[in-house]
């Protein structure tokens, strides 16, 4: 770990880079990413970014596990770090989606977080529509695929389908496979 004020800096970039890798399937890489987060956060209390990233880094980490408690104690872990980040920067584009997305992973007869990735999901599309240039068409239209998964995982089929809709009227093609695929599947 390097020293110095912002030191924490580069090793946060690193720790972002491996994170990428292991929300791929790379698991030593999500590892690495948890361990090299878990240091930063000793280093600068309370950033947003810092939570938001080690809070999924330990969903990556519970999702990987094969420890049926410790999947649970990561997955817990992650949750609160996700949520104490949103209570430190609660516009933050880029923590709405980490948590948003890992809200949407983690099985809902668990961890009961579908109603977040859905609360996510919608200020998220908001922003896109309001001219947010944080958020790129391209994420916009996942956005949209999973806020559809995430109603239908809560049982709101009517929502997925208005939403879904919304998406397929966007004509990118690549998405009309996707959400065929999600509603058969029951969005998982």
């Amino acid at each position: 770990m390097a020293n110095g004020n912002n030191d924490w800096k580069k090793d946060f970039e690193k720790a972002i880079t491996l994170h990428k890798k292991g929300i791929n399937g790379d698991k030593q890489a999500a590892q690495k990413a948890y361990e090299s987060l878990k240091n930063i956060k000793l280093q600068v209390n309370n950033h947003p970014l810092v939570e938001a990233y080690f809070g999924s880094s330990s969903a990556l980490i519970a999702r990987d596990h094969s420890d049926i408690n410790e999947k649970s104690n990561y997955g817990k872990r992650g949750i609160k770090a996700l949520d104490q980040a949103i209570k430190l920067d609660e516009d933050n584009v880029e923590i709405r989606l980490l948590r948003g997305n890992v809200a949407l992973r983690l099985p809902e007869v668990y961890f009961k977080r579908t109603k977040t990735a859905i609360e996510d999901f919608n200020y998220l599309i908001k922003a896109f529509e309001n001219n947010n240039r944080d958020i790129t068409k391209d994420q916009y239209h996942e956005i949209l695929l999973k806020l559809g998964k995430a109603y239908q995982t809560v049982g709101d089929s009517i929502r997925a389908e208005e939403t879904w809709n919304k998406l397929l009227s966007l004509n990118n093609s690549k998405y009309k496979k996707l959400v065929a695929e999600a509603k058969k599947t029951g969005g998982e």
